[in-house]
């Protein structure tokens, strides 16, 4: 990928979750897991359907699942604030 930009996840409730490599334009739906710049929560080396918590208020950030053929986490709207590009 050579054309993107490296945003911010965050939580509702103010924490930052990760740094993303965003590819494309609006909204994020999923993450993949090779993309991250940075992560605060330890997607990386996290099994499949298991379901990460934010660390600070402790809801659910969504489902880590392989999304073609990569590890991705496919996000709870509710939970993250709303990033579009």
């Amino acid at each position: 990928m050579k054309t993107g930009k490296i945003i911010d996840i965050e939580c509702g409730c103010g924490f930052k979750l990760f740094r993303y490599f965003k590819a494309g334009k609006g909204r994020i739906i999923k993450c993949f897991i090779r993309r991250l710049e940075a992560d605060y929560v330890g997607l990386e080396g996290m099994d499949n359907f298991s379901k990460p918590l934010c660390p600070k208020c402790h809801k659910e950030l969504g489902i880590i699942m392989m999304i073609r053929g990569q590890p991705a986490l496919k996000l709870n709207q509710g939970t993250i604030k709303d990033v579009r590009i």
